[in-house]
């Protein structure tokens, strides 16, 4: 996941989404790419780089946030919150967003998680008001 190809920024709410997520890698830095999933797991935006496949990336991320549901749903919770997996490449973080879509970001190893996570969280509002848009029309 690398340099940004949102190029939809027309007044749509996938407009609306791919503002949002390029406004969120403006602002932490240590973000190399980030999408929005539907509760469904359909991408609804995405900041992935050329070369990226779209369909098998989007499955990956779908399988492993409802992976994360079911587990937090086993262990008497109501949702996960936020997911970390960390790896040799990087991390991978997810934060569920209201409805069931879900907020993903890939960075680098060194990246300051938390400041990533806390602007993912300051993010949401907004991403779930553009979600919700594009629900009504």
């Amino acid at each position: 996941m690398a340099e940004s190809d949102t190029t939809n920024t027309e007044a749509t709410p996938e407009g609306d989404l791919d503002r949002l997520l390029g406004d969120l890698r403006a602002l932490a830095g240590d973000i190399e790419s980030c999408a929005v999933l539907s509760g469904d797991g359909d991408l609804l935006s995405s900041s992935h780089g050329p070369g990226v496949e779209r369909d098998r990336v989007t499955a990956m991320l779908g399988a492993l946030a409802g992976l994360a549901r079911r587990a937090a749903r086993k262990e008497g919770r109501e949702r996960a919150a936020q997911l970390r997996i960390q790896t040799q490449a990087g991390n991978l973080l997810m934060a569920e967003l209201e409805g069931g879509a879900t907020l993903v970001a890939a960075t680098a190893p060194e990246a300051r998680v938390g400041l990533v996570l806390y602007d993912m969280r300051n993010a949401r509002r907004e991403i779930e008001k553009a979600i919700e848009g594009g629900r009504k029309s």
